[in-house]
């Protein structure tokens, strides 16, 4: 089974279009508003990465989506070049030490549990049921606190193979992401986390 990390979302924010980069559910519009310096280190490693995916930054330079390097920078000296190598070089390293440790992977989500767990017997479809009536519960409370949102139809129900399925105005969704509305999205979220810490 494949095991795959979540890095980082980019996300571009009208009206202006400017990028930003949501880690851990924290947005950032710059790397230095970061605070963590491992953090740092690994978005740095998955942009350098991307650059790679790109073809190199060459590549990025001649479509025109970057700047040239040596255009407003000096020629660079030995010692310069053999500093940026030796950057490379731990950034490759830490790269490759990052894909291969799961100790980056963190714990599925309540979400993930109720949705993917289908009941196998009445009694776990009861069970699972009384969960999803209790997130739901608390989700109706989260909605009440906004005006717009009250006014909508937004519920948790179990479907019929026993996972959790999100119901807005008529639409199901499997997982919050697919809901277009980013209130919606961090009501649910509000709602798990509030059943989780109780």
């Amino acid at each position: 089974m494949q095991s795959e990390i979540e890095i980082m979302r980019v996300l571009r924010v009208p009206p202006m279009g400017k990028l930003v980069v949501n880690f851990n559910e924290n947005r950032f519009e710059a790397i230095s508003d970061i605070p963590e310096e491992n953090v740092r280190q690994l978005i740095r490693a998955a942009i350098g990465e991307l650059i790679t995916f790109a073809g190199g930054y060459q590549n990025l330079v001649d479509a025109g989506v970057a700047p040239p390097l040596t255009s407003t920078q000096p020629q660079a000296t030995t010692s310069e070049n053999e500093e940026a190598q030796r950057f490379l070089s731990r950034m490759e390293e830490e790269r490759d030490a990052l894909k291969s440790s799961a100790r980056l992977q963190q714990p599925p989500s309540v979400f993930t549990n109720l949705r993917w767990r289908p009941a196998t017997t009445e009694s776990s479809a009861n069970k699972m049921l009384s969960l999803v009536e209790q997130v739901d519960e608390i989700l109706q409370r989260h909605l009440e606190s906004d005006p717009e949102l009250a006014q909508r139809s937004i519920h948790l129900v179990q479907d019929t193979n026993g996972g959790l399925i999100i119901e807005v105005d008529g639409h199901r969704y499997e997982r919050p992401r697919e809901i277009d509305d980013p209130r919606i999205q961090l009501m649910i979220k509000r709602a798990l986390k509030e059943w989780e810490a109780s």
